[in-house]
């Protein structure tokens, strides 16, 4: 390789993430020249220096053809396996990129002997009795897939006598992608059933390992006591980073709970450049900054979904999977989704070509597939840049004939001569197993036309995730954002709303100042209600 994958800077982070390792850990590394050799030379170098970095580390490397292959059922070039004699745990694929992390965590989880799940879970596992097969399609490109990793490895750590976990790269293992008709990533699979596209809660993993299905949108309670806080913050994006930051500093005990991952949309944005401070910034790189800081105040809790508010005397209370909170006051920070087409072939080919995530799913297309990408604003154009980059051949479909999209990002798309058909837009998304083209039809004429691509990106704008706010009776607007005065103040007392649920301009900056605001408010309002000196002031 012209450029080595660990840099200095990498080997010093590395040796202090290896300091962790408490007993020894066995490493095999599978090749074959001819297949992959990029990434085998890039698995190889990565594993002789955490080798290097670690004595708990012991390596070997053996080509495919070798009898130590047959013996571990080895056939895929690269594959790494950790600790093969005790537990069935392999790569298939180079761990760089974003499974670079989970590799390590596998790594420190190995030679700790413990493992990232609730001790609810661990308890549900110990039940199992039948084999389990767990597959998670990955690429390094993709911000949510750790998560299903982790979840993969640490069943098979907590039950190596019947779990076995399999992490395929998508792009070195296009076969094994296209036999399964995976095209987007996270995918997981067990015992061959898909049980999940994309990040899940721990429960829900849990869950598919007994039912191999994807198991119901909210699951029974669990027992975790009741949680006496100031502030309730649901949402774990900009705002309700922000929120907690400024939360915390008030002196207000608080509580973030997420029912997904961290950081929102800003987790999927290859490259921000427009927030202060930062010329360029990679969007994971700023969430990871928020929730440092985040930290020093507060904890956040993930998988936690809500399932009831009601209000009790001077406090509400909010049941979610883990737990029950009685807060004075709640940030409602939940953000929103992207918005689909809801056109034929949409939801049959999610997944199968269709994405709303180019972070996550263009590594596939970076061979020059062809593409299109459905929108004209922001994200749209954004997207499209990131995928011609990875080298795609990238058209952008847009309905109007004027893009929504800042000046600098029109004028990338000009530059990087990506196609642009005008007052066009998608009727249907066609294939047989996964997408082979679209329909279009133009606005003006009504003209209809077929063309053939590999995937479609949808860009189109995003919905609110509004679900508290139905349980809340906060009022909305007609699109189904929540209504706040300047001071994001909603008309329950205590209970506020800010970024992107509740409309507006969706910049990362906006929901920051909303963030804060609200929490402000929370802070003034729970040492002296305004309502108080309202109703004394009309008496």
């Amino acid at each position: 390789m012209d450029q080595k994958i660990v840099t200095a800077e990498l080997r010093n982070v590395l040796q202090e993430l290896l300091g962790a390792l408490r007993e020894e850990v066995i490493v095999e590394v599978y090749t074959q020249s001819g297949t992959n050799d990029h990434y085998n030379v890039a698995t190889t170098e990565l594993i002789r220096t955490l080798a290097e970095l670690s004595p708990k580390i012991r390596a070997s490397y053996h080509p495919l053809q070798s009898e130590q292959a047959a013996v571990r059922n080895v056939t895929r070039s690269p594959s790494v396996l950790l600790a093969p004699d005790r537990y069935r745990i392999r790569f298939t694929g180079s761990p760089l990129g974003e499974e670079g992390r989970s590799f390590l965590m596998t790594l420190i989880m190995l030679s700790t002997g413990s493992v990232v799940l609730s001790p609810q879970s661990i308890a549900r596992l110990s039940s199992l009795q039948e084999l389990r097969t767990i597959e998670v399609f990955v690429s390094p490109t993709c911000p949510y897939c750790p998560q299903q990793v982790l979840y993969a490895v640490c069943s098979a750590i907590a039950r190596p006598d019947i779990i076995s976990a399999d992490v395929i790269e998508i792009f070195e293992h296009q076969d094994i992608a296209a036999a399964r008709g995976v095209q987007s990533v996270p995918q997981t699979f067990m015992n061959g059933v898909l049980v999940a596209q994309g990040a899940e809660p721990e429960e829900f993993f849990i869950e598919s390992l007994f039912t191999l299905k994807e198991p119901d949108l909210v699951l029974p309670t669990e027992p975790g006591g009741d949680e006496t806080i100031d502030l309730l913050i649901v949402g774990a994006g900009p705002a309700g980073l922000t929120a907690a930051i400024y939360a915390g500093r008030s002196g207000l005990s608080t509580a973030v709970i997420e029912r997904k991952t961290i950081g929102g949309q800003i987790m999927i944005t290859p490259v921000v450049e427009n927030y202060p401070g930062f010329a360029k910034i990679a969007g994971r790189s700023l969430v990871e900054l928020m929730v440092q800081q985040t930290l020093q105040y507060t904890k956040i809790r993930t998988s936690e979904d809500i399932l009831s508010v009601t209000r009790e005397s001077e406090r509400y209370a909010i049941q979610t999977n883990r737990r029950r909170y009685r807060c004075k006051g709640v940030i409602v920070a939940t953000g929103a989704a992207p918005r689909h087409l809801n056109i034929p072939g949409e939801r049959e080919f999610a997944g199968k070509g269709v994405s709303y995530c180019a972070e996550c799913d263009g590594y596939f297309y970076r061979n020059g597939k062809q593409v299109i990408v459905v929108g004209g604003g922001n994200t749209a154009l954004t997207e499209a840049l990131y995928l011609h980059e990875l080298g795609a051949q990238v058209t952008i479909v847009h309905r109007r004939d004027r893009l929504r999209a800042e000046e600098r990002l029109q004028k990338s798309i000009r530059d990087a001569g990506i196609q642009i058909l005008w007052n066009t837009e998608l009727t249907e998304i066609i294939g047989t197993q996964a997408v082979s083209g679209v329909r279009l039809r133009t606005t003006r004429s009504a003209e209809t036309t077929e063309r053939k691509t590999d995937g479609v990106f949808v860009a189109i704008g995003y919905e609110p995730n509004n679900e508290i706010a139905h349980m809340m009776g906060l009022p909305m607007n007609e699109y189904g954002y929540i209504k706040t005065d300047i001071r994001q103040r909603t008309e329950l007392p205590l209970v506020y709303a800010a970024g992107d649920v509740t409309g507006g301009v969706k910049q990362i900056v906006v929901a920051v100042g909303q963030g804060s605001v609200a929490a402000i408010s929370a802070f003034e309002d729970i040492a002296s209600p305004y309502w108080a000196h309202e109703a004394s002031r009309r008496s």
